[in-house]
């Protein structure tokens, strides 16, 4: 194995790569795809939202249709159409999704910003920058219930904590349902010109079909906003822009009640407002950041840290450019926060978003102290970006600091390549003054990729070294310098033996510095879905992590599979985990018994034999439920039981009493080798507009 020094490797990634970007952004100049493309009309006046499509204007206004269903790859069966009009203020979308069995249409949820799991439903993605690195989305079910989030560049990954207030409308026809949207230029990144050209592209679900279609369709990534339609004619300069300021003050009580009663009281207060168009200013004192929604439990068997998604708001503007390959900065390592501040928004050829914390950050131990961070992602040629990312954190104990780079090139439509380069300079003191950690470290990835349906290929490398552990960051391992491969395969079809087949490939080696073994992977694993619904998983691993050899084989079925609520997963799995043999045993049912009460319930077992010759059983018993009582109120209770005395019972009750204000109200109870903690908590919100 060749084994490069990790000082020559960074050195590589951070200067070398300067020239090989010179080299190869002229093959971005032509994507060779043609994408569809149809105009916005201009209109005077506001437009009535009300689900109706009766003004004189949608009538003129252009249609979008001819979707593709990504499963055939031919012109959809059930068609959609879609008009855009615009006006000074906002930009207005109507759709009709024709459909000739109505009878058969799954509309249920009507919680907004729940996902329409199940649900027949509509999405509008747009990219105003027009810059192939960030979409927003705007989601209709048939009920009209609203859905929105923002995403990066990976077109997998959807923030649905980003909300925006927008107006939604829908109807359900006899041979179709139909709805309008309005949504305000003020809550996206836009560009105040004549001229201009949007990124667009619309899907739609069908879950009677098993059918996800495109207007813009590419059945490589139809979801990546490099393959996205144009939307035309967007004359903008006379656009009224509008700052959208939000001052949203809030007071909350929490009561401790475990023997003995404690109560504490917070306040504090959220601010945010569009400083130009494309640029968003948040700042927060005393912010509320305590997370109201429990945290999913885990029996899972694994050696690096768990990592958990981000839910608190302050977070979501601009949340996606912060996402890497290996994660410099994660969000949750921030908790009892003091002030904040936050810009972030976009020019023509850049993204980009900088944040300033004082408060306690949690890695190894509880820090308190600065941080600040400042990402940017550079627009280059058609597809291609690079990134720049700096952080520098002063804590009472010492400072962490970070400077990276990383790029993401098309060499082909299909062949792209990717890097990585980063450096870290950690400083921690003991309670007496004496050094813990002061080293300079560095981290290096590259890789090539093919991508090009059915197929997926990639060949990387990763150069780790040991003490490569930044505070604000999640980093699953370090002391690690070698390749990876992964070989990947997935096919839909309509008229085989199978509606969707897939394998994969993993292989990973890595060494350390003193070029001993430190992890060598092998993984592979299958799926396929039958067209009677039913779906069929296995995978092999085998898993050398120095100083342990593990194992493990999994199979899965799955009933229903492409109708959540009456779908049904049953599965085991066996190996060997740090010199414990085990098996597991996990079963999963999603029910929705009327509209209003999606349920989801899991129960896994694991029977552990033990080095010693004893035994040992780790269970998890959970049952989720998100009542909605009606419009603005709802109530979620997450139940979770483990074994060793383990509980934890979150139930949250929350009330938007008028559009200005909301009330939540919550229960918490943990229990762990008996010691209990019960807490209450409510919180009232008042926002300006």
């Amino acid at each position: 194995m060749i084994h490069f020094p990790s000082r020559q490797l960074a050195c590589l990634l951070f200067s070398g790569l300067w020239i090989f970007d010179a080299e190869i952004l002229l093959a971005h100049d032509d994507p060779g795809v043609v994408a569809p493309s149809f105009k916005a009309l201009k209109a005077e006046g506001p437009v009535k939202v009300d689900g109706v499509l009766d003004e004189a204007f949608w009538q003129q206004a252009e249609v979008a249709t001819d979707f593709i269903d990504s499963r055939t790859k031919q012109r959809a069966s059930q068609q959609t159409k879609v008009r855009i009009v615009y006006t000074q203020t906002d930009i207005y979308i109507a759709v009709e999704a024709f459909d000739d069995k109505m009878e058969e249409l799954h509309a249920s949820e009507r919680r907004e910003d729940r996902y329409f799991t199940g649900d027949d439903f509509v999405q509008v993605h747009l990219d105003p920058g027009h810059g192939h690195r960030t979409k927003y989305g705007f989601f209709s079910n048939p009920l009209g219930t609203r859905v929105d989030g923002i995403e990066g560049f990976s077109g997998r990954s959807w923030t649905f904590g980003w909300s925006a207030d927008w107006e939604l409308a829908a109807k359900i026809l006899d041979d179709r349902w139909v709805f309008e949207m309005r949504i305000p230029f003020g809550v996206m990144n836009y560009r105040r010109e004549n001229g201009q050209t949007w990124g667009i592209n619309f899907s739609r679900r069908i879950p009677r079909l098993d059918s996800l279609m495109f207007w813009s369709f590419s059945p490589t990534d139809s979801f990546r906003p490099h393959h996205f339609g144009h939307l035309t004619n967007l004359d903008l300069a006379d656009t009224k822009f509008t700052r959208n300021l939000e001052v949203s003050p809030y007071v909350s009580g929490r009561a401790d009640f475990n023997g003995k009663t404690h109560s504490t009281f917070e306040s504090g207060i959220d601010t945010s407002f569009r400083l130009t168009p494309s640029t968003i200013i948040a700042l927060t004192l005393n912010p509320d950041f305590g997370q109201v929604e429990a945290d999913d439990d885990t029996i899972e068997l694994r050696d690096t840290e768990r990592f958990l998604s981000e839910r608190r708001p302050f977070f979501r503007e601009g949340g996606e450019l912060l996402e890497m390959h290996h994660r410099l900065y994660y969000s949750r390592r921030f908790t009892d926060i003091l002030t904040g501040a936050k810009v972030s928004g976009e020019s023509k050829n850049f993204n980009y978003a900088f944040l300033n914390l004082q408060g306690d950050t949690v890695h190894d131990g509880t820090r308190n102290g600065n941080s600040s961070v400042l990402r940017a992602v550079q627009r280059l040629g058609q597809r291609s970006s690079m990134g720049y990312y700096l952080d520098a954190s002063e804590f009472d104990d010492g400072h962490s600091r970070v400077a990276s780079t990383d790029g993401y090139f098309f060499l082909t439509d299909a062949v792209r390549f990717a890097y990585q380069g980063s450096v870290a300079d950690d400083r921690r003191t003991g309670p007496f003054g004496n050094p813990i950690k002061n080293r300079t470290d560095f981290l290096g990835y590259g890789a090539l990729s093919y991508e090009n349906y059915p197929w997926y290929f990639t060949v990387s490398y990763d150069a780790i070294t040991r003490g490569f552990d930044p505070a604000l960051g999640l980093i699953f391992r370090r002391n690690v310098f070698g390749p990876s491969f992964i070989a990947a395969y997935r096919h839909d079809s309509e008229k085989a033996w199978y509606k969707q087949l897939s394998l994969q490939l993993n292989h990973h080696y890595y060494e350390n510095e003193d070029q001993e073994t430190a992890l060598r992977d092998y993984r592979v694993s299958s799926r396929v879905v039958f067209p009677n619904d039913l779906g069929v998983s296995a995978s092999h691993a085998d898993e050398f992590h120095a100083p342990y050899h593990n194992r493990r084989t999994t199979s899965r079925l799955s009933f229903n599979t492409s109708d959540q609520w009456r779908s049904f997963d049953i599965g085991w799995a066996g190996g060997v985990f740090q010199k414990v043999d085990y098996n597991e045993l996990s079963i999963g049912k999603p029910y929705k018994p009327w509209e209003r009460l999606p349920i989801r319930y899991e129960l896994g077992l694991r029977f552990e034999d033990l080095s010693d010759g004893g035994s040992h059983i780790a269970w998890l018993n959970r049952i989720v439920f998100d009542y909605f009582i009606k419009d603005d109120m709802w109530v979620k209770a997450s139940l979770q039981h483990r074994d060793a005395s383990v509980h934890n019972i979150s139930v949250i009750y929350g009330w938007k009493i008028r559009p200005k204000i909301q009330w939540y109200l919550v229960f918490n109870s943990v229990e762990e080798r008996k010691e209990i903690a019960n807490s209450v908590f409510t919180k009232w919100v008042y926002t300006f507009h």
